[in-house]
C-alpha cells in the first residue's frame, strides 16, 4: 500500500504577484511548451535557441554567440560541438585567431522546421489574446529586454570623488 506523499499545487500567483517570480514562472512554462514543441526534431531548446540567433547574423564567433545568448563560453561550447557534430554548424576561420561559425545548408534546414514547431507554442502562449495584446506583450518585452543595465551601486561620495 502506497501512501500518496504529494499535495495539490500551490495556487497560481495573481497579476500583483512579485514580476520577477512571474517572470521565472512564465519562462519555465514557455520552456516547457518549447521542448515539447521541439521534440521529435533533434534539438533542444538550447540548440534552437543559438541556431535562431543565425537568422540575424551571419556568422558569430564562439563569444560573440555566447554574449549574444547570455552564457559563458565554457556554457556555449558543448553545445556548438553537439550543433557541428550534428552537421548543423560549421566553423570558418577569419585569421589565424578568430573562427567564426555559421549554419550549414541542413542548419538553416532544420531552423526552419523547428520554428513552424516553436510558432505553434507562441501561439499557445498568446492564447486568448487579441493581436493587438500580443503586439503589445511582444513590444514591451522587446523594451524590457533592451533596458540598459542599473548603474553600479555604491556611495554618492565614492562616485563623485572618481569623477
Amino acid at each position: 500500500m502506497s501512501v500518496d506523499l504529494t499535495t495539490s499545487p500551490p495556487p497560481l500567483p495573481g497579476a500583483k504577484a512579485n514580476l520577477g517570480y512571474l517572470f521565472r514562472l512564465a519562462y519555465q512554462r514557455f520552456r516547457a511548451l518549447l521542448e515539447d514543441g521541439l521534440e521529435g526534431t533533434g534539438l533542444s531548446a538550447q540548440e534552437y535557441g543559438i541556431l535562431s540567433v543565425f537568422e540575424t547574423r551571419a556568422e558569430l564567433s564562439t563569444s560573440e554567440l555566447a554574449r549574444v545568448t547570455q552564457v559563458t563560453r565554457q556554457t556555449m561550447h558543448p553545445a556548438i560541438l553537439r550543433l557541428e557534430s550534428a552537421g548543423l554548424l560549421e566553423r570558418r576561420a577569419r585569421n589565424q585567431r578568430v573562427v567564426l561559425l555559421r549554419p550549414t545548408k541542413q542548419g538553416r534546414e532544420a531552423l526552419r522546421a523547428a520554428t513552424k514547431r516553436i510558432r505553434v507554442a507562441e501561439r499557445a502562449a498568446f492564447a486568448g489574446l487579441s493581436e493587438r495584446d500580443e503586439t503589445t506583450v511582444r513590444t514591451w518585452l522587446a523594451g524590457l529586454a533592451a533596458l540598459a543595465p542599473p548603474p553600479p551601486q555604491g556611495d554618492a561620495n565614492e562616485r563623485k570623488s572618481s569623477s
